[in-house]
This record gives structure tokens, sequence and C-alpha cells, in this order.
């Protein structure tokens, strides 16, 4: 992209805003540097980036932005071995300290959420080794701690025990009555490093001490007494060594950044680039703006777009298309109704969309990438050049034009203004067939008939007007694209005040030219273009109140099968509750008929008992209402996907052998009749798995709503009892065989409630203990 566009099209002024969201010194400055990208795929990443963080402004509590710095001098005095001051250890702590919240903030479920954003946090290292070293040897308010060395402790340490002396021998001073009268004031003070207090000036020499700075009125001498003199020395070389030692803890932890310094500029990169990301989502947000959908092709498509650097309440919002049916759209319209606004919102728009910037615009507006973005708008004229208007026009023009294509866009305002009328309306003309003929898309605007015209007989050009009010005289601002509109002159000249009979001859002579019917068509056209406007705005009041309408019934539809399936599942559960109580009183008659009926043979009693247990597992309970469509008898065949209601999951077509279908769920085959066969909600290939071709193949597997074990430890055996019904008879109607129900071993007393319920069902053929390796005396086998 040329700056010259950027500027034309006042790009800088949307990068000043971003810069002003912009958290950091540097992510201001990628700001204010941001240029338009001309690749789709970078272009479609950062406008992802932008999405992403939108949404995490919007539904996030916290952000993974901190406090950072330009940290980019300090690295570079580390690398010349020049030591950094405790001020830039701090700001390189804190610098750190937000890159490494930045690498761990999408951990866990964001990641999930926004993986864009994740991707590139976790490019970032972090630093926790050189964070923890300068946390160590810096406090809160950028002083060196005492534990930064342990020299560095001891003389500490030792400078305090000679101050405590100093201070003690002072006191002595001050408190001595003879030595009263020598001093201004009783206080302790500090000259050139060293401890003195206030004499007066007249007892100077009866005051036993060293003049180290006098008061402004010379009135007081600052002395030090001579009793403290080698204290104070001794203070000085501690104070001394102190700062050798402080340098050279600096020096090595100068060392440490020096190490890790290409890793350190690499994180501030990334961060910076975050704190950008998190800049456009905050100019979306801030501008109401939305993601342009990435056009088929080269399809421009703004549905009411406002100019970003208009106010809210002010922009009037256009519309416009390029590229579905034509390639060249030229605007007409009135002076100042708003021509120029148009096509610079489409440039300004193009330009943010390719900068990764959302645009303030209607959802579904669409954008291409163009290659080049070609602008003439205003009064270019070049004084420094000597070139009149019209002249630095075509200078302009010819810049590009040979190099045009179908990737491009053109934007020309008042194309062929600037010299005779005749003249400039032919050079319109021929720029705008150039353009068609190299299929360049192209917005122009202009006041000459001839260019109307040209758009209602050339295919692939379209007329388009700003709208003008002939009642108020003014301008709408409104664009409406199909109808070409006249220049409204004489009605601006009459709302400023022209003298009446300068109108009226002007009016005479436009009358007298070739070309007033055409004026004449137009002002009809735009009549029935306000009509057609206004009968569409009804029609679309009306399909938004059918839609309302599609909606609320759509809501009702499914709240009434919601409530409907709610009581089924409830007549379901307490059918099944039911069925459970009365085998548990069956089982209990069965025993007591077993006791009583000595007298009958075992066969006949066998049989009697198998009826009993017959009647009641036949019991039919209410299941949920299949809403599948029917699988047609030609569908019935090998391969296809299907839905098995009895055991509410979906398989496929194994075998089918007369009436009956074999039917393959995960690990499990199902014989079922066609009847109970439907459509599957999402046919799919089945891929299937030997269970056999790990060395540790798990122990269960599990299909839509069949599992092959059941895990009840920590229950009671009144709990355990209706869990394990439920389970065996949905496996043993899946045709599952064997199960296994973990108890544990724990007291036994679970495992032998379980196995003493096995033994009451007539369908279970055998139970026992699993071998070792599967679980053992925790786990109980059961076969139908």
């Amino acid at each position: 992209m040329e700056k010259d566009i950027l500027e034309i099209l006042e790009f800088d002024k949307i990068r000043e805003k971003l810069a002003d969201l912009s958290p950091s010194t540097l992510s201001k400055e990628r700001a204010l540097h941001l240029t338009p990208s001309y690749v789709p795929e970078v272009v479609e990443k950062s406008l992802e980036e932008t999405d992403e963080a939108s949404v995490l402004l919007e539904k996030e509590i916290t952000t993974p932005l901190g406090e950072t710095y330009d940290i980019r001098p300090l690295l570079k005095k580390a690398e010349k071995d020049s030591t950094l001051s405790a001020r830039e250890f701090l700001d390189l702590a804190n610098s750190l300290d937000t890159y490494k919240k930045m690498h761990h903030y999408f951990e866990g479920e964001k990641h999930l959420m926004y993986p864009v954003l994740e991707e590139l946090s976790a490019l970032i290292v972090p630093q926790d080794s050189l964070i923890d070293r300068i946390h160590r040897v810096f406090d809160d308010h950028g002083e060196v701690k005492d534990s930064a060395s342990l020299k560095l402790s001891r003389i500490r340490t030792q400078k305090e025990t000679v101050k405590s002396r100093i201070r003690r021998s002072f006191q002595h001073i001050l408190q001595d009555k003879d030595m009263a009268p020598y001093l201004q004031d009783a206080i302790i003070t500090q000259r050139n490093g060293r401890y003195v207090v206030p004499v007066k000036e007249e007892y100077r020499y009866k005051f036993s001490g060293i003049v180290h700075d006098r008061s402004s009125t010379g009135q007081t001498l600052f002395m030090e007494p001579m009793v403290s003199v080698e204290l104070n020395n001794d203070l000085a070389e501690m104070t001394a060594a102190e700062k050798q030692e402080i340098q050279e803890i600096l020096r090595d932890l100068t060392e440490e950044v020096k190490k890790t310094v290409e890793v350190t500029r690499n994180n501030c990169h990334l961060a910076t680039e975050l704190e950008f990301i998190f800049a456009r989502a905050r100019l979306a947000l801030s501008m109401k703006a939305v993601k342009a959908v990435r056009s088929k092709g080269q399809v421009l498509d703004l549905r009411k777009a406002r100019h970003p650097l208009i106010p809210e309440d002010k922009v009037v919002p256009v519309s416009m298309t390029l590229g579905k049916t034509f390639n060249i759209l030229i605007i007409t319209g009135s002076n100042a109704g708003g021509k120029t606004i148009a096509i610079k919102t489409a440039g300004l728009l193009s330009l943010m969309n390719q900068s990764g910037l959302f645009i303030p615009a209607a959802d579904g507006s669409s954008l291409p990438v163009y290659d080049h973005i070609y602008a003439i708008i205003g009064d270019e004229q070049s004084i420094q050049d000597n070139l009149s208007t019209f002249s630095s026009y075509i200078t302009q023009l010819v810049s590009f034009l040979p190099t045009v294509g179908e990737k491009d866009l053109v934007l020309l305002d008042e194309l062929g203004s600037g010299t005779d009328p005749v003249e400039g309306a032919a050079l319109a003309q021929s720029v705008t067939e150039y353009l068609q003929m190299k299929g360049a898309p192209a917005i122009i605007t202009s006041h000459f008939s001839e260019m109307k015209k040209l758009a209602y007989e050339t295919r692939g050009i379209q007329n388009a007007f700003v709208e003008f009010d002939e009642k108020t005289l003014a301008p709408t601002y409104r664009l409406i694209i199909g109808v070409a509109g006249n220049s409204n002159a004489f009605n601006i000249c009459r709302r400023f005040g022209m003298p009446d009979v300068i109108l009226g001859r002007a009016i005479q002579l436009k009358n007298e030219s070739p070309l007033h019917n055409m004026d004449e068509v137009m002002e009809r056209l735009n009549r029935q273009s306000r009509e057609i406007a206004k009968e569409k705005e009804e029609t679309m009041k009306t399909l938004t109140q059918a839609e309302q309408l599609k909606n609320q019934l759509e809501s009702a539809r499914d709240e009434f099968y919601q409530r409907k399936d709610s009581i089924l599942e409830k007549a379901r559960e307490e059918a099944e509750s039911m069925k459970r109580d009365l085998r548990v009183q069956s089982e209990s008659i069965i025993k007591d008929l077993k006791k009583s009926a000595s007298a009958l043979s075992r066969e006949k009693l066998g049989d009697k008992i198998s009826e009993v247990r017959g009647r009641v597992n036949g019991i039919a309970v209410p299941g949920k209402e299949n809403r599948r469509d029917p699988l047609p008898k030609e569908d019935i065949k090998k391969g296809t996907w299907v839905y098995i209601d009895t055991i509410e999951s979906e398989g496929s077509i194994v075998s089918v052998s007369r009436n009956q279908v074999t039917v393959r769920c995960g690990l499990i085959q199902v014989k079922v009749t066609p009847d109970h066969l439907f459509k599957a909600v999402k046919p799919k290939k089945e891929t299937f798995k030997n269970p056999y071709a790990h060395k540790k193949a798990p122990m269960t597997r599990s299909v839509t709503a069949v599992h092959t074990e059941l895990n009840i430890i920590g229950k009671t055996v009144d709990e355990a009892i209706p869990e394990v019904d439920r389970f065996l008879n949905e496996c043993f109607m899946a045709g599952v065989s064997p199960v296994r129900i973990i108890h544990g071993k724990g007291t036994g007393s679970l495992r032998r409630g379980v196995q003493d319920y096995l033994r009451t069902l007539n369908f279970v053929t055998e139970f026992h203990e699993a071998d070792p390796a599967n679980g053992g005396a925790g786990v109980t086998e059961v076969y139908f």
C-alpha cells in the first residue's frame, strides 16, 4: 500500500485512535506504524486475533495484560556490559512478570475458546529464574535488600553497629550541661555523609571538632566532634564498601540479563503484539464495529457502513456493493451531498480490514483483500511542482493506470474536472471504459451527464446517487444504487440566496441544452426509486414480523416437546420403580413357594417359577418417544448406518437374514427386526478398531446407551440393587454378555448382597468372581 494512499484516506487518524487505546509505549509505537497487508492469509489471521480479543474483553473478568515497559534500551545496555540501574531492573522485572502472566493466561479451558491468542502466548518463554533473582535483590521500592548477598548483609550489620555507637557518643555531648551553651540546637544531623551538631559561630574554638559546613547566615557551624571522628571514618569506609558490594551485585545481575537477552527481546516482541491485538479489539468495541466477512472473489458489500472519523450521531450510514453484477460504480448528485465521504468510507474501511481491524458497519458486510488501493480525492494541486489541479490529477492517474488490475480498487473523485467540460467528460468516459476493460473495480464520482449515460448503456457499470430532499433543499446523504442523480445546482443556489434574475436565465439556458431531457429522466427515476425503497421497507417489516412469529412458534413447539419428554421420563422412572418393587415381591413369593411346594416335582416347580418371572419381566415400561424417520426397505443393507430404538444406539448393519438384521454398535452386535431400525441423525462411516490390537485392552467400551460394567463401590446394598437391576436389564435387552459389577472387596457385605440378588434372576445363567488380573474378589462377572 502506497504511503500517500494512507494519508489521502486519513488512515493515520485511525492509527492515532488505536495508539490512544494501546496500554504501553511499545504497543503505541506498533499502532502508529500499522500498515495494511495484501496477503489474504495474514489479513484473516489478524482478524481472527481481533475477534478472539473482542470476545475475551466482553466475556472474561480479567485479561492477560499487565504492566510492561520499553525494555529495548536496557537490553542493549546489558549487551554492552553497562551495569543496569535499580529502576531498570524493576522495569525489567515488572515486564517479565507480565510476560509470564500472558504465557499462562490461556491454560485450561481458555485455550479452546481462544486458540489463536493461545498459539501466540504459548511462544512466550517464562523466565522464572531471572524474575526470582531480581526480586531477591530488590524490594518493592527499588532498594537493594540486605539478603542480596552475605557480604552485603555483614557490611550493613556492622554499619548499623557503628551508627549506634555514634548516636550514643552524640547523646553524651547533647546531654552535657557544659556543652549546651555552645550548641545552636540539641540535634544530630549529617553533612557530607558524616554526623555533625550545630554549633554557634562564636564558640567554634571552644568546641573541639571539625567544621564541615555553615548556615546561610553564617551564625551556625556544623561541626563533627573529635570524639566521633574515628567512628565517622569507620562509617565512611563501610558506606564505601557497601556501595562497592551493591555495584558488584548489580554487575552480576546485569550479566544474568545479558545471558537471556535474545529470549527476553523475543518475549517483549510477542507481548507487544498481544497488547496491540487487544488495542484493536478495544477500537472495535468503541466503534461498535464488526468483522468483515472474507469475500469470495472480489466482491465489496458494505451494509450501513459508517465513516469511522465522523461522530456517530452525525454520520449517515451508506450501503454499497461492487463486484457482483458490476465492477464500476459512478456516483452522482449534489455538491456537499456525501459523494466524497462515500468513496472515502469504502477506501478507509478496506484499509482497516486489511490491517486486522473491524469495520463500523452492519453484520454481513464483506470485503476482499485488494493488492493495491489507488485513490485521487480532493484538491491535490502541487504548488511546489507548478502543477494545476487538473495537471496534478492526471499525473497521479497515469502513475497507476498502466499497472492496475482485477485485484485492485480505484477511487476517483470528480474524474475529468478542472478543465474544459466537454474534454473533461470525454476523458472521464475514456478512463472509465479503460478501467472496465482491465477489469479493475472502481468507484467514481462525477457531475457529467455523459457519465450517467455511459452507466445506463454499458453492462458492468452502474449508476448511484446521493439523495437530495427537494422540499428542504438539503442533501440527505443517503446513497441509492441503480439510479443516477443530478447536481441540484439551482436548488443549492436558491438555498444560499442567489438572485432570481440570474437563476431564471440559468434555467432558460439549461432548457435549451441537448441534455436537458436527461435531467428530467433522472428526476422521474429518483421518484420511482423512493417509492420502491418505501415499498421495500414495508416488505422488510412484514418479513421481520413473520420471522418473529415463526421463531415464537418454534420455541412453543420445542417447549411442548420438552414438557412431553419430561412427563414421559417421569412416567418411565415410576414404572421402572413399580416393576422393580414387583420383582422383589415376586421373588419373595417364589422363595415361599419353593419352601412350601416340596410336594411338587422339581421340573414343574421350575416351570412355574420361570413363568412368574417372565410375566414380571414382560411388563412394558414407557420409553422415550422416537421421532426419527423409519428406515426405507431399500436401505436395509450391509454398511448402512442406522438407529436402533430398543437400545437407543447407532450402528452399522453387518448382515441381513430374512426378518432379522445384525447391527454392530461399537464392540457388540445386536440382532433386531427391521421395524426397530430408523434413520441415523448424522450418518457416518463406522470406524471399527480391533480391541485386542494393544497389549492392554481397556476392560470397558460403551455404545450410545449400553455399558458393559457398573461401579457401585461406596454404596449400600439397598442403594446398589436398583442400579444393578436397571444395568442388567439394559445389558440383557442389548444382548451384551458377560458384564462386570465392580463392588470392591471391603467387608464383603456389598458383594454378598449383589450375588444373593443375582441368584433370584432367571435370565442370569452364571456369575462368579473375576480372575485376579481383572479385579478378583472386588468384581463379579455376570453371564446371561
